[in-house]
């Protein structure tokens, strides 16, 4: 049974592999295919080679349907209520393949065009200074919920065109977390998480009733356009928002928060803004926010980069550890400012890879340059190993899909004028 090297187990706790103890780590030597334990017994194959996650997230032999053989056990993970209301959270172009996920990926993108998304980057900075600006007085504060997830949520909001009663429906939501496929039926984990996501599946066909009473030129209504048009049902159209949702508010709240703990980690690091700001590219590899998506299962026979795996195995890419795959970077463990990066993993590869990497890479750099700008003697408010984590990212798989983020980011600053703040945060200017 091939294993993960030591190396590798270690990185797997996002704290390490966000640190300076991660830079002692080398795995040159490490199979880059292992097999990794779950808690019910079962095992996931884990892809942590560069070349490997790369022709894994390429190649149809690797699907993303349940459907095909050895779904079945992760449509029962997926089960944290009646099938009515999990089918309108997972029939998305996430869990999907070939014409059906070419389908859906159409309806995402028929609400994230070109013109929203330059709307949306334009509009980001501003978005972001008002944000900064309601806490600026203040000396104090939490840069998820006081900053980040708002910010994200406003641009969501204006994007695909949620109603004011929706959006603030959303906001009383907690932030959407990793699922926990593998806790026992009626614990209150996941009867929790059910309840959470049938709050949030009556939501999304709320917003279907509303935009189909007023369609505008909104994201929404280009998605109920586009499916009333190719025959979609609603379970899809539900499913999409919620991935369109989640696509373009989560992994940005991650990389503000996996972004400062790894800056901080390195004393001065963080006080040198346009070193920061040049370094993106760089901070997007070493974050990579969506680590470890859902599964995908193997649909024929084959050896793999040393493993030998058979139809219905599970297949995790884990893409926070192909991003630091020494074959395919130099010392892939030190966060390098001065790297010149080029092809990484940060939004995937294939035809699942993001459906707006310049928009990701436009939202993350905002919030990350509005707050070193805008927030003078910024601090973290606790020590850094005493900050916690989002679940399932701090050692093996318990969860999925595997983020790498903080829950809470509790800071401090120097309080100043709201109209300070704004400017240096919209501006840049320190």
């Amino acid at each position: 049974m091939v294993e993960a090297g030591p190396g590798t187990a270690a990185l797997m706790d996002a704290r390490v592999r966000h640190s300076p103890e991660g830079e002692r780590i080398d795995t040159r030597d490490e199979p880059p295919v292992w097999r990794a334990p779950l808690p019910d017994g079962t095992f996931v194959w884990t892809v942590s080679g560069f070349d490997a996650a790369r022709k894994a997230l390429g190649e149809p032999t690797f699907a993303r349907s349940f459907s095909e053989p050895g779904g079945d056990r992760w449509k029962e993970y997926l089960w944290f209520s009646e099938p009515p209301v999990t089918d309108s959270i997972v029939r998305s172009m996430f869990n999907t393949d070939g014409e059906a996920h070419r389908r859906l990926r159409a309806l995402g993108a028929a609400a994230i065009t070109s013109e929203r998304i330059a709307r949306a980057a334009h509009d980001a900075a501003s978005v972001a200074a008002e944000r900064l600006a309601a806490i600026a007085d203040r000396g104090e504060a939490d840069l998820v919920a006081d900053f980040c997830h708002p910010f994200v949520l406003d641009i969501a909001a204006e994007m695909f065109g949620y109603p004011a009663e929706i959006i603030r429906r959303i906001r009383a939501l907690p932030r959407w977390a990793p699922a926990p496929l593998f806790e026992p039926e009626g614990s209150p984990e996941r009867v929790r998480y059910g309840a959470e996501r049938e709050e949030m599946v009556t939501l999304l066909y709320d917003l279907l009733a509303a935009c189909r009473r007023d369609p505008g030129p909104d994201g929404v209504s280009a998605m109920l356009a586009l499916a009333a048009e190719t025959g979609m049902d609603d379970q899809e159209l539900t499913s999409t928002v919620f991935a369109t949702l989640l696509a373009v508010t989560e992994p940005v709240t991650d990389f503000l928060t996996t972004a400062l703990y790894s800056l901080w980690s390195r004393p001065g690091l963080a006080e040198d803004p346009d070193a920061v700001e040049r370094g993106m590219e760089e901070l997007l590899r070493y974050t990579t926010p969506v680590a470890a998506p859902m599964p995908r299962l193997v649909t024929r026979p084959l050896a793999f980069h040393g493993a030998y795996l058979e139809p219905g195995d599970a297949v995790v890419v884990h893409l926070g550890l192909a991003n630091r795959d020494p074959s395919r970077f130099d010392q892939p463990n030190r966060l390098d400012l001065s790297r010149e990066v080029g092809n990484d993993l940060a939004f995937a590869h294939g035809p699942h890879h993001c459906l707006s990497p310049s928009l990701g890479e436009h939202l993350c750099r905002t919030v990350l340059m509005a707050v070193l700008r805008g927030l003078s003697d910024l601090a973290p408010a606790r020590s850094l190993d005493e900050l916690p984590w989002r679940p399932g990212c701090t050692g093996p798989f318990t969860r999925f899909h595997v983020t790498s983020g903080l829950a809470e980011l509790p800071v401090t600053f120097r309080p100043a004028s709201r109209d300070a703040v704004a400017a240096r945060a919209a501006t840049g200017v320190a």
